[in-house]
């Protein structure tokens, strides 16, 4: 049975996601690399972790990245479309958190389509842009589990769109998609996991973008 944690332990960060498969993997990474460490000890050993898969380039859920990869060992993995923005403080709205934006190496480079089997898990990829250029989902078909990173949250809330690369009318196209899959249990890249009634929370969160 797969298990995933939410691992993230600093303020301020994006929701970092062990997910315990048979590869065990990272969905995205925070800002502080040290708390969330000191989390995912508590469930596997770090250097067990085979990739770290980011949603997108934001600082709060990629700033640790390069300290993640290199306690971990693990593949880094992120949006064709965003391995220009690493480094970049503007791009990775760095300066929003009065921190520079790292450099880091990726591994790979995610697009639409591609699938990534971990074990019991196959994890789609979803190109899903709107809150910035390369924002990705990942849903897990079987389970109905989906990783929405920025692009929705819980209750109707949607990703900001007025930050570089943002688009609100790309964003209604994502979430539109969205409401295609049927979902189970949500995992967020901000607020709580949650799995009561997900399909009809997307619904809300695409009522809520068209009227921006």
């Amino acid at each position: 049975m797969v298990e995933v944690h939410k691992v993230s332990g600093a303020a301020f960060d994006g929701n970092v996601y062990l997910v315990l498969d048979e590869k065990p993997i990272l969905v995205d990474a925070g800002m502080m690399a040290g708390p969330t460490l000191k989390n995912i000890k508590k469930f596997i050993d770090p250097a067990k972790i085979e990739l770290i898969v980011l949603t997108h380039c934001h600082h709060d859920h990629s700033g640790a990245a390069p300290a993640l990869k290199e306690a971990t060992g693990a593949r880094l993995m992120l949006s064709e479309k965003e391995v220009g923005c690493i480094g970049d403080e503007l791009a990775s709205v760095a300066y929003l958190f009065g921190q520079q934006a790292p450099e880091y190496k990726v591994d790979e480079t995610l697009k639409e389509g591609m699938v990534l089997d971990i074990g019991e898990w196959k994890l789609e990829v979803m190109e899903t842009p709107g809150h910035s250029t390369g924002s990705l989902c990942l849903y897990e078909r079987t389970e109905k589990v989906l990783f929405s990173g920025d692009t929705v949250f819980p209750d109707g809330n949607i990703g900001r769109t007025d930050m570089f690369g943002g688009s609100t009318d790309e964003l209604v196209r994502s979430i539109q998609r969205l409401t295609e899959l049927d979902v189970k249990v949500m995992y967020p890249g901000h607020m709580d996991i949650t799995s009561q009634n997900v399909n009809r929370q997307i619904q809300m969160s695409l009522r809520f973008a068209k009227s921006i």
